[in-house]
């Protein structure tokens, strides 16, 4: 009789880990009971009664309204049961952050299938194209960006997103090896967009809170050249600090030229104190944060430049099975672009999970 007990919470507690998704939080419900808030759709029988024509009765009102708990982003969110929620698949693969580690001012070009994930953003305006910030790809429909990357400049729309780019003066990215054979990417694709979500608190004056997502008009099919990177969704990830990172871009080159190829650098993080003053130092004054920023780069002139904007700052992580994850966002910098050993600024990532898991849809 204890055995099947066992084996019955063991069931559960399989099923209950079975329908969360990585960022439910606990709670409690009204009737004291363990429970997950989630928005109100994914819970089962609350939904079920409010979509009922007919009103509940004054009881069961109470009960829902008793069980109201808020998740960022989420219009209306409840405490409810495990056996209850509605399985949906992970909104964040786990297969991702999926490449091999080879080598802008001062930074080195990269080979095709590197960095799978990086994203192109393209802007039109009176009937013209042309490429601007960069990104990445978390997941089969959404981007994420810098919220100053999504907004119009000069006239200039965000219109579409360029996927497995990696080298702009060719039609298709290969990699030719000394026996003159070669392996070949598929060519790259242009997608829509179908919408855009800015963090609600963006500050374009004072920098802060500079991300956004970008949600694509249908989801994208994953190959050797397009790849979803890893967020840092589990707390001890979070929680990592690393020597260094990798950050990659095709922006402006140390002797101010447009690099066509995707380049990559490794950068130092740098204490937010120490860069505030550099950064000052050099002219440049706004007021940092540790918790939402970051600083990387600066030693040896090494650092994103204007282009990079929006593109991922990430290294291989062990806990995740040596997998690349992104802790920042490039936002800002004092634009010396290699002239100068100051470091950039970056948006930090772990700080919005929360929000990037709220306002994701499937």
């Amino acid at each position: 009789m204890a055995f099947s007990k066992i084996f019955i919470c063991s069931l559960i507690v399989i099923h209950v880990c079975s329908v969360l998704s990585q960022t439910d939080p606990v709670c409690t419900t009204p009737t004291r009971k363990a429970g997950f808030c989630v928005a109100i759709e994914r819970c089962r029988n609350i939904h079920y009664i409010l979509r009922s024509p007919t009103p509940p009765i004054k009881g069961i009102q109470s009960y829902i309204d008793r069980a109201a708990c808020t998740l960022p982003g989420v219009v209306r969110s409840i405490c409810c049961q495990p056996t209850e929620i509605v399985h949906r698949r992970p909104l964040l693969p786990e297969d991702c952050g999926d490449s091999i580690f080879q080598k802008l001012s001062q930074g080195n070009e990269t080979d095709p299938f590197d960095y799978p994930w990086m994203v192109a953003l393209r802007y039109s305006k009176n009937g013209l194209l042309k490429d601007g910030c960069g990104g990445s790809l978390i997941n089969s429909r959404y981007v994420l960006t810098a919220a100053h990357c999504v907004q119009p400049r000069d006239g200039w729309m965000l219109s579409k997103v360029r996927l497995g780019e990696q080298d702009r003066s060719k039609p298709i990215d290969c990699i030719v090896y000394s026996n003159g054979e070669k392996s070949c990417a598929d060519p790259p694709i242009d997608v829509e967009i179908e919408s855009t979500v800015l963090y609600p608190q963006y500050n374009s004056l004072v920098l802060l809170h500079d991300i956004a997502l970008i949600r694509m008009v249908h989801e994208v099919s994953f190959s050797d050249s397009i790849q979803p990177i890893c967020l840092p969704v589990r707390q001890d990830v979070r929680n990592l600090l690393l020597p260094r990172y990798i950050v990659t871009g095709w922006g402006m080159t140390a002797n101010k030229s447009s690099s066509n190829v995707l380049l990559q650098a490794v950068v130092e993080p740098v204490p937010i104190p120490e860069c505030q003053r550099t950064i000052a130092e050099h002219g440049f004054f706004v007021d940092l944060s540790e918790d939402y920023h970051m600083c990387a780069g600066g030693k040896d002139r090494v650092d994103a430049c204007r282009g990079d904007s929006g593109g991922p700052l990430a290294f291989y992580v062990r806990n995740v099975g040596a997998r690349f994850v992104q802790y920042g966002i490039v936002s800002a910098g004092i634009n010396a672009c290699g002239k100068a050993s100051v470091p950039g600024i970056y948006t930090r990532v772990s700080s919005y999970m929360d929000w990037i898991m709220a306002s994701i849809r499937p």
